[in-house]
C-alpha cells in the first residue's frame, strides 16, 4: 500500500508542477477557444497518438509475456530478475532524454524543410547515444553488483547471494548491449518526428515477437541466460528496422531536396 501510494502522490506532486508552470505561461495557458473542435488538427493527433498507444502497448504485453516464462525459474531467480528491471529505468532514462529531443528537433526541421539538418543532427544524436550508453554501462558493469544488491532481500544470505548473482549476470548482458537500445530510441525518435509512426509501431511488434519467441524457447530449454537475452534480441530487431527505415527516409528527403 505505501508503494502504491508513494507512487499516485509522486504522479500527482509532477503533475501538479507542470500544471502550475504551464498556467503561468501565456502561449501554454488553455482557454475555451483551445476546446473548440479543428476535425483536421483532432484527425492529425489521433492519426500521430493511436500508433504511439499502440506500439507502447505492445511492448508491454511482451513485458508481461515474458515475466510468465521467468516464473516459471522459482523464487530466487524472479527476485534477481525483478532487481535488474528496476534499474531498467535508470539504464534508459538517457535515451529517453535523448528521444525527446530528436523527435522535436527533427520535427522542427521536417516541417520547416531543413533535411540536411535532420540528417546532422541525427547523426549527433547516434553519437552522443552510443557514447553515452558505453559510459553508464562501463558505469554498471563496474559498481553494478553491489547496486542490484540493494533490491534484494532474501529469508537467508545464501539465498539473497543467489539472487544477487542472478541480477548481476542479467545486468551484465543487458549492460553489454546497452548501445543497442540507445540507437533504437534515437532512430524511433528520429521517425516519429517526421511523422512515420507506422514503423515505430511495427517495431513494437518486432520487439514483441522477438522477446516472446526467443524467452519462450529458452524456457523450454530451462536456460535462465536466454531469458536474458529475449531483451537483448528484442532490442536488435526492432533497431535494425528503425536504423533501416531512417535511412530509406533520409534518401526520399535527399531525392525530394535536389529536385
Amino acid at each position: 500500500v505505501g508503494a502504491a501510494a508513494a507512487t499516485v502522490v509522486a504522479q500527482l506532486c509532477a503533475g501538479g508542477f507542470c500544471t502550475v508552470k504551464m498556467w503561468k505561461n501565456e502561449t501554454l495557458r488553455f482557454n475555451r477557444s483551445h476546446f473548440e473542435a479543428e476535425r483536421g488538427s483532432n484527425w492529425k493527433l489521433l492519426a500521430l497518438g493511436v500508433p504511439l498507444a499502440a506500439q507502447n502497448v505492445i511492448i508491454c504485453v511482451g513485458g508481461m509475456s515474458l515475466q510468465s516464462i521467468v516464473n516459471g525459474f522459482g523464487t530466487t531467480f524472479i527476485a534477481g530478475y525483478t532487481a535488474t528491471n528496476k534499474l531498467y529505468g535508470l539504464l534508459e532514462i538517457a535515451a529517453v532524454s535523448y528521444g525527446f529531443a530528436v523527435t522535436t528537433y527533427t520535427g522542427q526541421n521536417y516541417g520547416a524543410k531543413e533535411y540536411g539538418r535532420i540528417r546532422s543532427g541525427t547523426s549527433w544524436a547516434v553519437l552522443l547515444s552510443v557514447v553515452t550508453s558505453a559510459v553508464i554501462a562501463a558505469m554498471m558493469l563496474i559498481f553494478g553488483r553491489d547496486i542490484t544488491m540493494l533490491f534484494i532481500s532474501a529469508d537467508s544470505a545464501e539465498l539473497e547471494l543467489a539472487a544477487g548473482e542472478t541480477a548481476y549476470r542479467y545486468l551484465c548482458i543487458m549492460s553489454s548491449c546497452l548501445p543497442v537500445l540507445y540507437l533504437l530510441h534515437a532512430y524511433r525518435s528520429a521517425l516519429q518526428g517526421m511523422g512515420n509512426v507506422l514503423i515505430p509501431m511495427l517495431s513494437g511488434g518486432m520487439e514483441l515477437i522477438m522477446r516472446v519467441g526467443f524467452a519462450f524457447i529458452a524456457g523450454g530449454m530451462a536456460w535462465q541466460e536466454g531469458v536474458f537475452l529475449a531483451e537483448v534480441f528484442a532490442w536488435t530487431g526492432a533497431a535494425v528496422l528503425l536504423a533501416v527505415s531512417y535511412y530509406i527516409s533520409v534518401i526520399k528527403l535527399k531525392k525530394v531536396a535536389v529536385t
